[in-house]
């Protein structure tokens, strides 16, 4: 359970950014000093529940992550136009209480059946936001588009985590928070999952995951900037904890910072797993 918003989920490896994790200030000893009061800086985060306490009910999405292809005032624009428009289908929808109508127009016959007292559950309003963060979609400012955007489709260069869609854009934390509290103004968002593949070898008893090392440690430092600038951003999920059955993958690509022996169930602590252990210990970057 995640100790500022209540929230149970499936196991994955938890840095939470809570009231119990910083310095008596309340602010994390990681990030540059705290504004003065009046200066900015986003209100103190709410205080976790007392045990006994009524129970937080939020979601987990994973949304289309729209980053700016440089951040000006207008490609900043075109990411947050798009931001609503490329998940108008369900975090727009539950956020705002209605689905948007340029989206219900594109849908056309296939548009949802939307009964009575449907819309009332379906923006009911939520504890928290939870985003699973992995790669972005670069968008530029686009005058002769009616969207206002368009997406900048990545080159064959560009680098991946051992899967083709998982393109690495560590930026892709920071402007999930930013667009999401812009747009919706949540009171309590969560990065819920965030991690890669890697080409797990186990050599006696050791497996050297620097890339995932490094995939993790600049998706985290980006979190840390919205952190920074105020945004409320609670806590930090890494997917996975453990090795285990990913969707199509199967077993073929391993997401743990622990690896797993699928033929004896033995857990054993990755390079990453380490380094997360320290970020955690230190409440700092490592």
């Amino acid at each position: 359970m995640h100790p500022a918003c209540g929230w149970r989920r499936r196991p994955s490896a938890r840095c939470a950014i809570t009231p119990s994790s910083r310095t008596a200030g309340g602010w994390p000893p990681w990030a540059p000093p705290r504004p003065a009061a009046g200066g900015g800086g986003g209100p103190p985060p709410p205080p976790p529940p007392a045990a006994g306490g009524r129970v937080q009910v939020g979601l987990a999405e994973n949304p289309n992550i729209p980053v700016p292809v440089i951040e000006t005032l207008a490609h900043v624009e075109a990411a947050r136009k798009a931001m609503r428009n490329l998940n108008a289908a369900y975090l727009t929808t539950i956020l705002e209480g209605r689905y948007p109508d340029d989206y219900l127009a594109s849908q056309g016959l296939n548009g949802p059946k939307i009964a009575a007292g449907d819309m009332a559950v379906i923006g009911s309003p939520l504890d928290f936001v939870g985003l699973n963060v992995y790669t972005p979609t670069y968008v530029a400012a686009a005058v002769d588009d009616p969207a206002g955007y368009s997406v900048v489709p990545p080159p064959k260069s560009f680098p991946a985590m051992m899967l083709p869609w998982l393109q690495v854009g560590p930026e892709a934390t920071y402007w999930a928070v930013r667009l999401v509290s812009e747009l919706w103004k949540p009171a309590c968002l969560l990065i819920s999952e965030n991690g890669c593949p890697s080409d797990d070898v186990l050599v006696n008893d050791h497996v050297n995951d620097t890339d995932r090392v490094m995939f993790l440690r600049n998706y985290v430092t980006h979190l840390r900037r919205a952190a920074f600038e105020g945004y409320p951003v609670r806590g930090y999920f890494t997917w996975s904890l453990l090795d285990n059955f990913e969707w199509a993958e199967g077993y073929e690509k391993r997401f743990g910072i622990y690896y797993t022996d699928f033929e004896t169930q033995r857990r054993i602590p990755k390079l990453s797993a380490s380094w997360y252990h320290e970020l955690i210990k230190r409440n700092a970057l490592v």
